[in-house]
């Protein structure tokens, strides 16, 4: 019998943004990016049924007609539509892309197959059929804080996408007057229904990765390529009122990823995002601090707080 390749996924660990300072510090938040490659070659290797071929080109078809709405003259409705349909995807979480991107149908079976004939490495133990294979980069992650951190996100992944997903379906059906309105289709059914389709895959991707948690085909590799990328890092964070997190992840540093794992385009728009994503909460932080040391401000100047103060200090 014709021997069985193994099967692996690649994973990224991204860090996008300094973490707080501290030996007991959570790790910087990070992006968990699947090489699109390693999926392709599991899809090749592994072979699909044909209901999964059809729903893989389905998929394709409607990316590539979605890609061509783009395409049309410039002003047109096909290009008001295609640039509004991407603001608004600009706008989903980069979690949610990420997690998406993984098709646990695709991914290496984790059950623990039986070894083939002329499998004799495999069937000797020596290396397992299926690898999940982790890289990050040593100097910004330390692989147990990046176990802790990666199930920390899965726990809260797994029931909001769940969630989402099913009250996008219950909102589909307030939609079909949509399609009353001649020439224009019914573009919040088409919406809504890649939403929950969305939050699906990301479901789901969820439930795989938190069954790759602990076996033994996960494989956390540190990266010295990953720290050659994020050299040098920004300093620590400052405790000053106004400053929020440094950007680990920036736009300059996506090219050099792009050249390194071989990213495709598509990769490389999600990457963007990320940094996009990344960039407007830390700006969001910084206004939060800012407003909390403004608010503190005005507290020590009320006469009334300080009176109580005053009291308080009196009696102690």
């Amino acid at each position: 019998m014709r021997a069985t390749q193994p099967q692996w996924l690649k994973l990224l660990a991204l860090p996008l943004t300094q973490g707080a300072g501290g030996p007991n510090a959570a790790p910087p938040p990070f992006l968990l990016h699947a090489l699109k490659g390693s999926l392709a070659s599991a899809t090749s290797q592994s072979g699909q049924p044909t209901h999964r071929r059809l729903l893989n080109k389905s998929i394709d078809k409607a990316a590539d007609l979605w890609a061509g709405l783009g395409k049309a003259k410039e002003g047109s409705m096909k290009v008001k539509i295609y640039n509004f349909g991407e603001r608004m995807m600009d706008r989903i979480e980069y979690e949610e892309w990420a997690l998406k991107a993984i098709d646990p149908a695709l991914a290496p079976k984790l059950g623990g197959s039986r070894p083939q004939e002329g499998d004799a490495a495999v069937a000797k133990g020596k290396q397992p059929r299926e690898t999940v294979e982790l890289l990050y980069p040593p100097s910004l992650l330390q692989d147990k804080a990046l176990l802790e951190s990666l199930k920390s996100l899965l726990e809260h992944r797994e029931p909001h996408h769940k969630s989402a997903m099913w009250k996008c379906l219950l909102v589909s059906p307030f939609t079909a007057p949509f399609a009353l309105i001649p020439i224009i289709p019914n573009l919040p059914l088409f919406y809504v229904l890649w939403r929950a389709w969305s939050h699906f895959r990301a479901w789901k991707a969820s439930q795989y990765l938190s069954s790759v948690i602990g076996s033994p085909s996960l494989k956390l590799i540190a990266s010295p390529e990953l720290d050659e990328i994020y050299h040098p890092s920004p300093p620590p964070p400052s405790s000053a009122p106004g400053q929020g997190p440094p950007l680990l992840l920036t736009a300059d540093r996506v090219p050099e990823l792009v050249k390194e794992f071989s990213l495709n385009e598509e990769e490389e728009k999600e990457l963007i995002r990320a940094v996009g994503q990344s960039e407007q909460r830390a700006k969001q932080t910084r206004e939060r601090d800012h407003h909390d040391e403004v608010a503190k401000g005005k507290a020590a100047q009320d006469p009334v707080v300080q009176a109580v103060r005053d009291q308080v200090d009196r009696k102690s």
